[in-house]
């Protein structure tokens, strides 16, 4: 049964490998290309020329120091306030407008894209993909690398939180995404302290219970807590000497801030396609 679904996945959705339905690189970039496509279509987009350029040169920064370096690193500023991040396959990361909002220092809004790229280096949705049992996996691919669903394929890749639906990571990958991404601060020369930091705010946060807009960062990002302890005992092995040489700010971060802090409000809620 498994193979005859993945032969008509193969077939639908742009020639997949058939060997266990694997997906290439190559396909990968395509499927991430394609998703990023309809999201942009879909989810309001911060289209200020100095915000997006900031955001890829930082990006690009951290990405080029991982083992897919070689990937086509897109990034992009959802215009959202909601806090929350997501990454689709393929080097395409997308940050909400509240993430940049919130954070005081370049090394936190470099902690939760470290985070992100550290999903993509390690394939964690391609791998969730290829895991996929039944039709369910035809149909999301069909979706995804074909215009076939309509407005619908981008309900197959975005919710109303701005998260990818394979982007539902278990808290194994969500603590390896922030062992990598920590190491990819590092490799930088970015403080990873700013993980640390931006967890305990949205902690803080969420505990006061009178801000709706960190919700979605806990309920894609689980572990707060534990992922929070484990980036301090992370801290703890840095060499003080190193710490003293990493970057945590920067006056392009600062500028860049006062920029997303001076545009008009964002819209209230961003709704998936059809809603």
């Amino acid at each position: 049964m498994r193979s005859r679904v993945c032969a008509a996945a193969v077939v639908v959705a742009m020639g997949l490998a058939s060997s266990g339905c694997g997906v290439s690189t190559q396909q990968e970039v395509e499927l991430g290309a394609q998703q990023s496509q309809q999201i942009n279509a879909q989810l309001p987009l911060v289209r200020d020329a100095q915000i997006n350029q900031y955001i890829n040169q930082l990006g690009t920064q951290i990405a080029k120091t991982t083992a897919r370096a070689d990937l086509p690193w897109q990034f992009y500023v959802v215009n959202s306030n909601v806090v929350n991040a997501f990454a689709l396959p393929g080097g395409v990361v997308y940050v909400n407008r509240g993430v940049l909002e919130r954070a005081d220092r370049m090394s936190e809004l470099a902690g939760v894209l470290g985070h992100e790229i550290e999903h993509i280096v390690r394939r964690h949705s391609v791998k969730q993909m290829e895991q996929m049992q039944g039709a369910n996996v035809g149909v999301a691919l069909a979706c995804s690398l074909t215009n076939i669903c309509n407005n619908q394929a981008a309900a197959a890749a975005i919710n109303i939180g701005g998260t990818a639906v394979f982007a539902k990571f278990s808290r194994d990958d969500e603590r390896q995404a922030d062992e990598g991404g920590f190491q990819n601060l590092r490799n930088a020369g970015i403080n990873p302290e700013g993980m640390l930091t931006f967890f305990q705010k949205l902690l803080a946060e969420e505990q006061q219970g009178n801000n709706s807009n960190v919700n979605a960062w806990f309920a894609d990002h689980p572990g707060t807590q534990d992922r929070i302890a484990d980036i301090q005992g992370l801290l703890q092995q840095v060499p003080a000497s190193e710490r003293q040489r990493l970057t945590s700010d920067t006056q392009a971060f600062q500028t860049m801030k006062r920029r997303v802090m001076s545009l008009p409000p964002a819209p209230q809620q961003v709704a998936s396609p059809g809603q």
